[in-house]
Parts: structure tokens; sequence; C-alpha cells
């Protein structure tokens, strides 16, 4: 498991940019970036983090969507990771952005639910991207999870990812 990039917008964008590195700011969010907070704030959704699982995911045709070809920050995330299920995640799961000291750490905090420019994701993209329980329902999309900063430090491409658990598994919600 490990960071496959980076990402960042100055401006109200649908996609981020990526780049060399990023800094997390405990409490805030990614420093530079248009969503990152001027002060501490209890807000859960500091981090977007997508596993590139779903660009593959995306890419492959059903018979009912088409496929769509996707790139790191196409979605907005700030953090594209490579073989990281981040959707069966417990809520309060913490990832550490390498072993180095000063890492990063990012409390999950649920599942990401897009909220706003829903008009600029291509049609039928939310569709392919919706998450169902065993019934059937529509409980949430997989479109990746949102983060609090609790540690704050540099993520780059090629770290890797560590998974602390919680002692209790509560599934995530949307955020």
């Amino acid at each position: 498991m490990s960071v496959l990039s980076v990402q960042l917008s100055t401006d109200h964008t649908f996609y981020k940019s990526p780049t060399q590195y990023i800094f997390l700011l405990s409490n805030q969010g990614v420093q530079g970036d248009i969503h990152c907070a001027t002060a501490p704030t209890s807000s859960p959704r500091q981090v977007h983090i997508i596993d590139s699982s779903l660009f593959t995911h995306l890419a492959s045709s059903s018979s009912k969507y088409p496929s769509f070809a996707l790139s790191p920050g196409s979605l907005g995330e700030n953090i594209t990771t490579d073989g990281l299920d981040l959707i069966s995640l417990s809520e309060g799961t913490r990832l550490h952005f390498g072993d180095h000291e000063g890492h990063a750490v990012v409390k999950v905090m649920g599942l990401r639910n897009p909220k706003k420019r829903l008009e600029e994701w291509p049609e039928g993209l939310l569709d392919r991207c919706k998450l169902k329980d065993k019934k059937g329902k529509t409980v949430g999309r997989t479109v990746g999870v949102m983060g609090v900063v609790e540690h704050e430090g540099y993520v780059q491409s090629g770290y890797t990812v560590y998974v602390e658990k919680p002692k209790h598994f509560r599934a995530l919600g949307n955020v």
C-alpha cells in the first residue's frame, strides 16, 4: 500500500493538479489547497483520498454505463493511493503516510459524498460509483474517503501507507 500521487488546487476547479508533494496541516487540510481551512476546524472533510483501483473499475465499460478514462486528481482528490481498499476501512482508521519521524497521519471519517459541482461530473459517473448494501439499496458512493489531519507532515508519491485500525469496527457513513 503506497501513495501513487498527490494533488492540490489553488482555484475552485473540479480536478486537482498533481504536484511533487503536499503538506498536511493539523485540523486544517492540505496547505495551499483552496479547501484548506484558515484556522483549525472540526470539519471531517479536510483531506480527500481515493485508491487507484477506482480508476481501473471506471475504465471498464458495462452494459449500462460508459467507461471513464480518469487519472489522479480527476475527481478532486488530494491523495491517490495504490493497493488500499479505502471503502472497507472503519471510521476512525488512521492512515500513516511514511514511517519517518514526523510523518503525516490522517484519521478516516467517512465516505466522500459529492455535494457541490455535480453538474461537472461526466454523465453516468456518479451512477457507476454507487455503493449498495446487500439488499441493493444505495448507501453511499465509492468516490473515496474524507479524513482529518491528526499529525501534520509531508506526503509524496512513493510513501508507504500504514493502516492503524481502531479497536472497534464502525462502517463508514457519508460525510
